[in-house]
C-alpha cells in the first residue's frame, strides 16, 4: 500500500477489454476498509498509507463482530468520499460503467462499541427507526452516485449485484416466495435494492441468486420471479448473478447442468438481459467445476 504500481494497471486491463470488444465496469465494495481481522483496528491503520481515508479519518470507521472494518455509511463525509472516488473513477478511465458489490452493511452484523449508534441517537427525525436510518443513509449515497456519474457520462451504467432475497413474503407480500427464515437484504445489509429498482436509483440490477432450483427455502425460480416483478415497468436492465463457482459441490449442484437449466429458464423472458456468472477463474479452472462449465459454454456459444 502507498506504492506506485509500475505502470497503470487499470488502464492496461481497460484497453485489453477494448481490443475484444467488451465492455469494462468498474467493481468496486465503497465501504470496504479492511479483510484482515487478525489484528485490532487500530494496529490496521497504523500499517496504512497516511493518503488512506481510513487512517485519515479514524472515527469515521465501525467495525463487525469479526473486527472487520467498514467506512460509517451514516456519515456525510464517508459519502462523499465515495461519490468523488466514483467521479474520479469516471472523468479518469476510459469505463463503461460502475458495479457495486453486495456488501452494504456487514453480513456479520456491527461490533457492540465501534459502531453507527451514537450517529442514531442524534438523527433528524426522533420517530425514524435504526433500520430506516440506515437504509436511507445507503440509499442516499446510491441515488447520489448515480446523479454523480450520469454528469460525467449520460452513457455511463451504475449497477448493483445485492444478495438475491431483498424480503421474505412472509414478511411483506411484495417479496419473494422464500421461506422466513431465509436472510433479507433489507434488514441485514440495510439495502433496499427493491426502492433502487422502482425509483430508477440504478441502470441495472444484478441480483445474486446462488441456489439451485430445488432448494428448500429459497428455491432458484421463486427468488428470480421476484427480481423480474419487480423490474417490470421500470427502466432498469436484469441480469442474472448465477452460481458457476458451486458446480460439483454436493446436492443439486453435483448435476453438471443445474446452471445451464438456470440460464435457459431465464432468459426466456425479455425482461432478461443477460447472465453474470461468478466467478472468472470458474471458466479456466480444472477440477469440479469443469464438467458444469463445459455445459454453460457450449450453450452460451450455440445462442451466438
Amino acid at each position: 500500500e502507498g506504492k506506485k504500481p509500475p505502470f497503470d494497471v487499470m488502464n492496461f486491463v481497460i484497453e485489453e477489454t477494448k481490443k475484444r470488444g467488451l465492455e469494462f465496469h468498474a467493481w468496486c465494495n465503497p465501504y470496504r476498509v479492511s479483510m484482515n481481522s487478525d489484528i485490532d483496528w487500530k494496529t490496521y491503520l497504523e500499517q496504512c498509507d497516511d493518503l488512506n481515508y481510513a487512517k485519515q479519518n479514524p472515527d469515521h470507521v465501525i467495525l463487525d463482530t469479526k473486527g472487520q472494518m467498514i467506512l460509517n455509511p451514516t456519515k456525510e463525509s464517508v459519502k462523499q468520499f465515495i461519490i468523488d472516488s466514483m467521479v474520479e473513477l469516471a472523468e479518469n478511465y476510459d469505463i463503461d460503467g460502475i458495479h457495486w458489490d453486495d456488501y452494504f452493511y456487514p453480513y456479520a452484523g456491527l461490533d457492540e462499541d465501534k459502531n453507527d449508534l451514537e450517529d442514531f441517537e442524534k438523527r433528524s427525525d426522533p420517530s425514524q427507526t435504526l433500520g430506516d436510518f440506515r437504509r436511507m443513509h445507503v440509499s442516499d449515497v446510491i441515488n447520489r452516485v448515480n446523479d454523480a456519474v450520469h454528469g460525467v457520462d449520460k452513457n455511463m451504467r451504475f449497477g448493483v449485484s445485492p444478495f438475491g432475497i431483498w424480503k421474505n413474503s412472509v414478511n411483506d407480500a411484495r417479496g419473494s416466495n422464500t421461506d422466513a427464515k431465509c436472510s433479507e437484504s433489507y434488514h441485514n445489509q440495510y439495502a433496499d435494492a427493491y426502492e433502487w429498482v422502482k425509483k430508477d436509483m440504478v441502470d441495472y440490477i444484478v441480483p445474486q441468486i446462488y441456489w439451485p432450483f430445488g432448494h428448500e427455502i429459497a428455491p432458484f425460480a421463486d427468488v428470480f420471479q421476484f427480481w423480474l416483478k419487480t423490474v417490470k415497468g421500470t427502466n432498469v436492465d436484469l441480469y442474472i448473478g448465477l452460481p458457476a463457482y458451486r458446480l460439483g459441490q454436493d446436492g443439486d449442484f453435483e448435476n453438471p447442468e443445474e446452471v445451464t437449466n438456470q440460464i435457459k429458464y431465464v432468459n426466456q423472458y425479455d425482461e432478461v438481459q443477460g447472465n453474470v456468472f461468478f466467478t472468472y477463474h470458474t471458466f479456466i479452472d480444472k477440477g469440479r467445476t469443469e464438467p458444469g462449465v463445459k455445459h454453460i459454454k457450449k450453450l452460451m456459444t450455440e445462442a451466438k
